[in-house]
């Protein structure tokens, strides 16, 4: 697990960011689904990971 960092006064609070990396195929399916659905691709992703934390 990470060490917890400082943010910096710009940063949002609750929130974090994280750089993480899509197989391209992986990338494009989902830009297609959220622009179908209406969403960002944050968004998307966000939901996407609620659910599964859900199950």
């Amino acid at each position: 697990m990470q060490d917890k960092k400082e943010k910096k006064d710009f940063d949002r609070s609750n929130s974090t960011m994280k750089h993480i990396r899509f197989e391209d195929d992986l990338l494009e399916l989902i830009q297609q689904q959220a622009k179908k659905d209406g969403e960002s691709f944050s968004g998307w992703v966000k939901t996407a990971c609620k659910i599964r934390l859900n199950k």
